[in-house]
């Protein structure tokens, strides 16, 4: 019995201290909650004053008079002189031809005109907002954006009306859309930035399909709130008026075609709405602090899915790559909406998208899977020739228009660009080789760097040996290139 006696006494002995312990760690816990809610509230007011300030003054000088600036025509889109007809190898020549490198290899010249304080960088940050991350409340606007369900913290109270364009009025609608009512707002639009993967120009996209929904189409009003969510986003953007009707100037890091722009200070702002291209008109030029440029590079928005028609693709030379493929119709609306660039590695990034990959990549990882990859691409190749049919964007649309991965998927035709950017992303997704794009004047082609020797016409890019691959050329085997262009000086687009 006295054992056990001692035994009890032991075990408490050992775990007074634990007890002591456990209420000391409890009792530090609680101080540092509290500590931290103490900072937290510290610093958020302390956000919130410097918000209200920088707003205040943004206002101030808004109310001034606003700079008359010049506006310059739209930069056309780059003309591609693509062969009516696809070219096609004549049929003693289906062999691989000789060694030949290029007379001459040159590096990507940068896209003129281009703003001169622009520093081009290859995945911009996400701009960091003004405003504060506020807790979620409960959502009370609803709208579609590309027929995807989004809601934001709006209700008719905090509808508003601009009794005019002018400078004073503007400046007093500021006032009132700075103020903590619509807080709730903006923090629901950077989450739905977030949760949509939306990428800069996805996000004003958004904004626009919000204001317009809720004030109205193309409204000063609606391009008002716009510049404002913008601008406490993180954005760099710029309101002007034109006539009696205010519209966003946008300065992007890349050129973007057919938009009519302003020079300020050496940067290229261009006008968003394609009715006030092209007249003169009045700037509100003054910074926010921290402001980003915004990016044209797009990412893969999370949009509901709505299944296009089936497109059913087979390869002519390996009949046994046979594919009904189908796309996200409203991606494709998504895209549509797009501004042009001519940066053809911008469209490969963008990549393809989850629906078009679950048709395409095992249909063709089933076919490929016992090849070497110099077969495998070259079965690639002959698909992307003779799959798809040939039309030039003249001829299509009327206007130069490089596709989106996806896109050649829902339209009828393609050309010489869109299908390079297409092998290039299935050259890098489903063999894990290196390849570039190869700019020629009116012609855009693929070099991939395979770890075999594999012999035909060939670029060395940075100490390597890049094989040329012609998504164009009917019937060209890997290592072919069109005749045309055996001896023509090609711009290397690397892609990452």
């Amino acid at each position: 019995m006295k054992k056990y006696i001692l035994l009890a006494i032991g075990i408490f002995c050992l775990m007074f201290p634990c007890i002591y312990a456990q209420d000391n760690f409890d009792e530090f816990r609680k101080q540092s909650e509290q500590d931290f809610d103490t900072f937290k509230t510290k610093t958020e007011q302390e956000f919130r004053d410097f918000r209200a300030k920088t707003n205040a003054e943004f206002a101030e000088f808004m109310s001034r008079s606003w700079e008359e600036f010049r506006a310059f025509q739209g930069i056309p889109a780059p003309k591609s002189p693509d062969p009516v007809k696809q070219p096609e190898v004549e049929p003693d020549k289906k062999t691989t031809a000789d060694p030949l490198p290029f007379a001459k290899v040159t590096p990507l010249p940068i896209p003129e005109p281009r703003p001169q304080p622009i520093v081009p960088i290859r995945i911009p940050p996400i701009p960091t907002p003004v405003t504060p991350e506020l807790e979620p409340v409960k959502s009370d606007f609803s709208f579609l954006f590309f027929n995807t369900d989004c809601n934001v913290s709006l209700d008719n109270t905090l509808r508003f009306s601009l009794r005019d364009a002018s400078e004073k009025s503007v400046s007093q609608t500021w006032k009132t859309l700075s103020g903590n009512q619509y807080d709730a707002m903006i923090s629901d639009c950077l989450s739905l930035r977030n949760q949509l993967n939306l990428s800069d120009l996805g996000y004003m996209l958004l904004l626009k399909t919000l204001s317009e929904k809720f004030l109205n189409k193309e409204s000063n009003e609606a391009v008002l709130l716009q510049m404002f969510i913008l601008t406490q986003s993180g954005y760099k953007v710029r309101i002007a008026r034109i006539g009696n009707q205010l519209a966003l100037l946008i300065p992007f890091r890349e050129t973007i075609y057919e938009y009519s722009y302003t020079n300020i200070g050496g940067v290229k702002y261009y006008i968003m709405n394609k009715d006030l291209q092209g007249q003169a008109f009045h700037v509100y030029n003054h910074e926010f602090p921290k402001e980003q440029y915004f990016s044209w590079q797009t990412r893969q928005p999370k949009l509901t899915e709505k299944l296009t028609v089936p497109k059913t693709l087979t390869s002519k030379r390996h009949p046994e790559i046979n594919v009904m493929v189908q796309t996200n119709q409203n991606l494709i609306d998504f895209y549509n909406n797009y501004p042009l660039s001519s940066q053809w590695d911008l469209y490969t990034s963008a990549g393809l998208s989850e629906t078009a990959k679950q048709t395409l990549y095992p249909a063709l990882k089933s076919v490929i899977a016992d090849k070497s990859k110099p077969e495998a691409a070259g079965m690639l190749l002959n698909f992307h020739q003779t799959a798809f049919e040939y039309m030039t964007d003249g001829q299509q649309f009327g206007y130069e228009r490089p596709f989106f991965p996806d896109e050649n998927f829902f339209y009828p035709y393609n050309d010489c660009e869109d299908r390079s950017i297409l092998y290039a992303l299935l050259i890098k997704e489903l063999l894990g080789l290196d390849v570039v794009l190869l700019n020629y004047p009116g012609h855009l082609a693929t070099a991939v760097h395979f770890l075999e020797n594999v012999t035909g016409d060939y670029l060395i890019i940075d100490g390597k040996k890049f094989v040329i691959c012609d998504p164009t050329y009917i019937g060209a085997s890997i290592g072919m290139a069109m005749p045309d262009y055996k001896n023509v000086s090609a711009n290397v687009i690397k892609l990452q």
